[in-house]
């Protein structure tokens, strides 16, 4: 198998992702996590997409999209910590850009939490801007900024 791969997500993979969720969001994010269940939920609704990362035959990583009101909602992006630093997290980024430009998605909004400076800045530099700040989202206390970004469809 293809090193950083990316590809839909399988009914096998809900194990690797529900382990990828407790390893990156346990700490700050235990109120936004996916249980199995919600992955399952995700396979066969229309309204939503699933991505994994592979490296080698493992399941590294995953992007969720929520698909609502003619604009992607991007739910989550994680890589598990074995698997970080191999630019699986920017591959997943990059598939769901065009994603949204190939399926005439012409936004695409995300959120990350205030204090992720590196973050802000990388997605300052990929084009996107702040429309939003929401005091207190996340279960830690620390707010969220909301970003959005326009495409061409």
């Amino acid at each position: 198998m293809m090193n950083g791969m990316i590809r839909n997500i399988a009914s096998d993979d809900i194990d690797a992702l529900v382990a990828i969720e407790l390893a990156c969001f346990t700490a700050g994010y235990a109120d936004k996590m996916m249980s199995a269940e919600d992955f399952a939920d995700v396979l066969d609704d229309e309204h939503s997409a699933l991505f994994c990362a592979l490296d080698g035959d493992v399941v590294a990583g995953y992007a969720f999209l929520i698909i609502e009101d003619g604009a992607a909602n991007f739910d989550s992006l994680a890589v598990s910590p074995a698997h970080q630093g191999k630019g699986l997290g920017e591959k997943l980024f990059r598939h769901v850009e065009r994603y949204c430009h190939d399926n005439a998605i012409p936004r695409l909004n995300l959120e990350i939490k205030e204090t992720n400076y590196a973050l802000l800045k990388r997605y300052h530099g990929y084009g996107y801007k702040c429309f939003e700040i929401e005091p207190g989202f996340y279960a830690d206390g620390w707010g969220a900024i909301r970003m959005l970004r326009y495409f061409e469809v």
